[in-house]
């Protein structure tokens, strides 16, 4: 009896897992004792063990080096091999049967050939010297003048910085007028740190509060007047690079700027940048002269044969693959490509249905994309192999695309029912492991204890209060402060109740015990699962199960399409770091 190709490849993993991890591997030393076809399909596609090794050398795959297991050699020639197994079934497609992808190859072709059409009668036809370039660049200050523009890092000192900083305990005792002059002496302390010879990068990152710059070295790129607030333009762009500016104030609060570079209006002297943006300007300029009378002569011999019985009918309630017009007896233009217009041209028109006359407007327009095509193909541009090639490749990818689609499911969901059954069977996985991990303090007044917990939530650490405020000897009031995790057998009930219903990271409100009054701060707590509390990360998990057993079909039905056989014994295979490779 024939052994079917889930057979094999069932006795092929099981031959190779016999082989373990012992010190039987392919290397590039021993290559030359394996040849042999690691893989047949049919008479139409082989893999020798040297060609296998060669594909894994050039790819990624392993990129630190070292031995790929047998399971992982069957990984990647599953790859190797549904790729190109699914080109070949692709190729006995007939894609002109599958209308929306036709469409969009035709499309796409007609585009490519264009273009190549193009370079081959205007781009190759341009050129120009450094000479003209330069003359170009200096006569055209419409096009390359620009506006004045500085390059700046800055220093921002602001209340909010201070008040979020390491000394925020302090700060937030200080009015807005004290803080607003602690701000400002901030500033003026930074800058004398400059002065004494502090490099600006070095400044930026330890006293900045701009968190945006800070990272980049206080380094806002290119700016035109009118982008940041006053007084920056007039002290920005009326410093030298290389200077620092005083501070300044504005409503974000105090700024210290150091001019890296500047651009005067008008146009910037020709470097690198700006010879090859006018040398682009002035190869298009060219083209465009040998390009526009082309363009109008084969616009002008444009000719139409348009299907006059369906042009007065509502465009949307004519079958779409339909046609509307033909182009110069080559080129078919159907309903569906004219739709792309008609909102447009009912919305110019102020109508609710377009004309006749209006759609043989939108069919003139639209076949001048073609007749670019048109006029390549009848200087046999489409016969140039690299035309060949991009044609065969996009005829290829729309093939491939309908095949995939036959094995593919996008908008598959989960049903509850699976959801549910996953997280029966994985609820460990999902389980928050976090107990209630609780601080509190005691004290023995509610008004005060309703005090001190206004300072926990204005920002004071609760352990330092705590220090402060915890009954018993200041050595050991940290430990008995922080209780760690418990269970509702620690501590007492009220104060068990009372965290449950605390959010992580807040403080309670004071609750009674025998032991006196209580403010709490949460740190963690556990949380109630469910399949529906979990449910978005239990979907992507059997979304891509789902894709997985799809793409085993499209594996398993190539496979038998083509009776892939695997003759050998898959071993595991020794690669060099990426590094080291052949090229």
């Amino acid at each position: 009896m024939k052994r079917t190709t889930r057979a094999l490849l069932s006795v092929s993993v099981a031959a190779a897992v016999a082989i373990g991890c012992g010190a039987s591997f392919i290397n590039e030393g021993n290559l030359d004792r394996h040849k042999y076809i690691v893989v047949q399909a049919d008479d139409v596609y082989a893999l020798t063990v040297r060609d296998l090794y060669d594909r894994l050398n050039n790819s990624k795959v392993l990129a630190q080096g070292g031995i790929l297991s047998p399971q992982q050699v069957k990984a990647f020639l599953d790859s190797v091999l549904v790729d190109t197994l699914l080109t070949l079934r692709a190729a006995t497609l007939d894609l002109s049967e599958h209308y929306e992808y036709c469409r969009i190859y035709r499309q796409r072709y007609l585009q490519y050939l264009t273009t190549r059409y193009l370079e081959e009668t205007v781009s190759k036809k341009v050129a120009v010297d450094s000479f003209e370039v330069v003359d170009f660049y200096n006569s055209r200050p419409d096009l390359f003048s620009v506006a004045a523009q500085v390059r700046v890092r800055q220093i921002l000192s602001s209340p909010y910085g201070l008040l979020n900083g390491a000394d925020s305990l302090y700060y937030r005792t200080l009015t807005t007028e004290q803080l607003a002059e602690e701000t400002r002496r901030y500033a003026y302390q930074v800058r004398r740190a400059l002065d004494l010879g502090e490099p600006f990068a070095d400044a930026v990152r330890r006293f900045s509060h701009d968190l945006f710059s800070r990272d980049r070295d206080g380094l806002y790129d290119w700016v035109q007047r009118g982008v940041y607030l006053d007084p920056f333009d007039s002290i920005a762009f009326s410093m030298k690079p290389g200077e620092i500016s005083q501070p300044y104030h504005d409503q974000a609060g105090w700024h210290i700027l150091f001019l890296e570079s500047r651009i005067d209006s008008g146009i910037p002297p020709l470097g690198e940048p700006q010879f090859e943006m006018a040398r682009s300007a002035l190869l298009n300029s060219k083209a465009g002269k040998i390009a526009s009378p082309l363009r109008d002569s084969l616009f002008a011999q444009i000719r139409l044969v348009f299907h006059e019985e369906l042009l007065d009918t509502n465009a949307y309630l004519v079958p779409k693959s339909l046609w509307a017009a033909i182009v110069n007896d080559q080129d078919t233009i159907d309903f569906n490509e004219m739709r792309s217009l008609e909102e447009d041209f009912r919305s110019k028109y102020q109508v609710d249905n377009t004309t006749v006359e209006m759609k043989k407007q939108m069919l003139r327009r639209i076949a001048e994309r073609y007749v670019f095509a048109q006029a390549a193909r009848a200087v046999r541009i489409d016969t140039l192999p690299d035309v060949r090639k991009e044609e065969a490749s996009l005829r290829s990818k729309y093939a491939r695309d309908i095949v995939r689609r036959q094995y593919s499911d996008p908008t598959w969901d989960p049903p509850d029912s699976l959801v549910e059954r996953y997280f029966r069977n994985h609820r460990a996985e999902f389980e928050n492991k976090r107990g209630l991990r609780i601080q509190h303090i005691i004290l023995d007044d509610s008004l005060f204890a309703e005090f001190v917990r206004d300072q926990a939530l204005s920002g004071v650490d609760f352990m330092e209060l705590a220090q402060e405020y915890y009954p018993g000897e200041s050595s050991i009031r940290a430990d008995l402060a922080n209780l760690g995790e418990v269970t509702r057998q620690d501590i007492p009930q009220a104060l068990y109740d009372v965290a449950l219903s605390t959010p992580v990271g807040s403080v309670s409100y004071p609750v009674r015990t025998e032991y006196g009054y209580h403010i709490i701060k949460v740190l963690t707590r556990p949380e109630t699962i469910s399949a529906e509390t979990v449910r978005s990360k239990i979907e992507p998990i059997l979304k891509d199960e789902h894709e997985r057993r799809l793409l085993n079909r499209l594996r398993d039905s190539l496979y038998d399409q083509y009776r892939v056989r695997f003759p050998h014994i898959i071993y595991p295979i020794h690669l060099r770091p990426l590094a080291a490779r052949r090229p």
